[in-house]
């Protein structure tokens, strides 16, 4: 029996796992970034309570691994699977607690640097392994994976971007302090990133449109922030299949976000799956492979390598 913890810098959560199923969770609003003072190892027994005694290891993801976390571990480079994540973990020891096993993020350096940090649980715990999958955010991740492993990462900001267009911005300043959704005018703005003959590939002009539609009667001000949305879900989309629209793309999770994003690939033709994420699998998996990780330290071990 063990304990998989999933801790971003907006949340905490705890898994207490066997081989087969997951026993309970535990479940706060403790992210990293309100630990005091770096007090993590308070945090976590805090949180964790009697679940200490019951664990033979603590599995650590997310942002808890990286420099502004508690113990950095590294980052395994593309392509990556459950067993190379095991193979890079930092095991930390501390007094009155089962060992803790610090699972490095997975991370691509070509072109550009792209990387993630407890995303990858969720992709590792899928029945269907292979293919281009989809996490919506606010940093949304487009991942493409072979075999079981991830091999490609390309996160996009378009979800923090319209949150700030929205807050402050030229345009915020027309939008109604009340909200309803309005799915017309989402559509309406991804069918405008869609069109190429629409301003091509200029997704900073096409953001104006937001006030100069406004301007002009053709759009209502209370449809701006769902116009927005469109836009920007739609230039993401645009950008990521490029020429090639009728790709299947997996969409990881189903809550309204993951919806959208169906919604816009539809539009543009793709083939959208609604893929269900689970932690404990991607966790499961991981820790299976211990096995082979202190197998391969042992021989070592007698070789003499270390």
């Amino acid at each position: 029996m063990y304990i998989a913890i999933e801790w971003t810098s907006a949340a905490f959560r705890a898994l207490l796992l066997d081989d087969e199923t997951a026993l309970g969770e535990k479940k706060s609003d403790r992210g990293t970034t309100e630990v005091a003072a770096g007090d993590f190892e308070t945090t976590l027994r805090e949180e964790l309570g009697d679940w200490i005694d019951k664990a033979e290891k603590i599995l650590f993801s997310g942002m808890v691994t990286s420099r502004n976390g508690w113990i950095e571990s590294p980052f395994a480079p593309v392509p990556a699977g459950p067993a190379d994540l095991l193979a890079q973990a930092i095991i930390h020891q501390v007094e009155g607690l089962p060992p803790l096993i610090f699972l490095p993020g997975i991370a691509q350096t070509k072109p550009l640097p792209d990387v993630m940090r407890g995303e990858e649980m969720s992709l590792f715990g899928l029945t269907e392994t292979d293919g281009i999958f989809v996490l919506p955010g606010p940093h949304a991740k487009w991942v493409t994976m072979e075999g079981g492993r991830i091999t490609a990462i390309t996160t996009y900001m378009s979800g923090e971007i319209l949150n700030l267009l929205k807050k402050d911005s030229l345009v915020s300043r027309l939008i109604p302090a009340t909200y309803e959704e309005r799915p017309e005018a989402f559509r309406r703005g991804v069918q405008t990133a869609y069109e190429e003959n629409t301003l091509p590939g200029r997704i900073l002009a096409r953001i104006f449109s937001a006030r100069s539609l406004v301007l002009f009667d053709r759009l209502a001000p209370e449809e701006i922030a769902d116009y927005l949305a469109g836009l920007m879900i739609g230039a993401e989309i645009s950008e990521a299949l490029g020429s090639d629209r009728s790709k299947k793309i997996n969409i990881v999770g189903h809550a309204a976000l993951a919806e959208r994003y169906k919604a816009a690939l539809e539009l543009f033709g793709a083939q959208p799956n609604l893929v269900a994420s689970d932690i404990a699998a991607g966790f499961r998996r991981v820790a299976s492979r211990q096995g082979d990780r202190s197998r391969a330290i042992e021989g070592a071990k007698a070789s003499g390598e270390i």
